[in-house]
C-alpha cells in the first residue's frame, strides 16, 4: 500500500509558513482545508479558525506544532493520531482531541478519506503549523 506523506501544519490544516492571517494560503495535496468560521479572541493577539479538513486516503501529515490550541473532531474515516508523550489515538467517527500549544503531533490517515472539525485558537501573525524532528 502506496501512503504519501506531506505537511500540512495539521490535521489537519494549513502549509508550511501559512500564516493565520492569511485564509487564501494553498493547501498541499491530499488535504482540502475549509474555513467555516473565524474571529477574533478569545484574548487580544489571538484568533479562532474553525475548519473542515478532507484528508485522502493513505496521506500521513508529519510532525509539526501550533501556536496555539488545537481541538478537533472526527466525522468521517479513519487515522491514528500520534502526539507527544501519548499512545497513539485512533480518530473514527465521534473521537476528539486537544493538543496543547507547540506540542508536537502528527497525523496518519487510513485506507479511506477522512473529514475532520479543527478549531484553532492560535497567535495572530504566526504560522498555523511548524514542522519539527519527529520525538525520540
Amino acid at each position: 500500500m502506496l501512503s504519501r506523506r506531506i505537511f500540512t501544519g495539521c490535521a489537519i490544516c494549513a502549509a508550511i509558513g501559512l500564516v493565520a492571517d492569511d485564509a487564501a494560503a494553498q493547501t498541499p495535496s491530499g488535504i482540502k482545508r475549509t474555513i467555516t468560521s473565524r474571529i477574533d479572541g478569545p484574548v487580544p493577539g489571538y484568533e479562532t479558525l474553525q475548519v473542515i479538513v478532507d484528508v485522502e486516503p493513505n496521506v500521513v501529515i508529519d510532525w509539526h506544532t501550533h501556536p496555539g490550541t488545537e481541538a478537533g473532531y472526527a466525522l468521517e474515516g479513519v487515522s491514528e493520531l500520534q502526539v507527544k508523550d501519548r499512545a497513539t489515538q485512533m480518530l473514527k467517527p465521534g473521537a476528539s482531541w486537544v493538543t496543547a500549544p507547540e506540542t508536537p503531533h502528527a497525523l496518519k490517515n487510513g485506507a479511506q478519506a477522512t473529514k475532520l472539525f479543527v478549531t484553532f485558537t492560535v497567535q495572530k501573525g504566526k504560522p498555523l503549523a511548524t514542522p519539527v524532528a519527529a520525538p525520540t
